[in-house]
């Protein structure tokens, strides 16, 4: 009885979860102002931050988010937890994707899934990261 309850309240929970980053990412995705991009491998990137539901934790306008905002972040010195400093460049952000524990900014908890994506698609988030630190804040 007590396996039961357990299975219960955690698949509730897990689809509440679901359900809540579902609208999360609707309703980010619907209000967001597309920013200007000048090459095929930016706007890759935003397609790629739009469909792995990157931009409902992170935002492209400098609002606060449960992740860092990406926007002016590529270049940017971070503090982390830890205390020390890092400079956002494509190294960082790459681990960022791939070892989300690695790293935390000061003032963030580890949140973050870690994502399995090809270099291409590391790239282009990358890139895309770049030109969004060109954008007017």
């Amino acid at each position: 009885m007590k396996n039961k309850m357990h299975f219960l309240v955690g698949t509730t929970l897990i689809t509440m979860l679901v359900v809540g980053l579902t609208w999360i990412i609707i309703t980010v995705n619907s209000d967001m102002q597309i920013p200007e991009l000048d090459n095929a491998l930016a706007q890759r990137g935003l397609e790629l931050a739009q469909s792995n539901g990157c931009i409902a934790c992170h935002s492209l306008d400098g609002g606060v988010g449960i992740g860092p905002t990406w926007l002016g972040m590529y270049g940017k010195t971070e503090t982390l937890k830890d205390g020390s400093t890092a400079i956002v460049d494509a190294d960082y952000i790459i681990e960022s994707i791939v070892r989300p524990e690695a790293r935390l900014v000061q003032g963030y908890e580890n949140l973050m899934v870690r994502y399995f994506l090809s270099e291409e698609d590391l790239q282009a988030l990358v890139e895309f990261t770049r030109q969004l630190s060109l954008q007017e804040p």
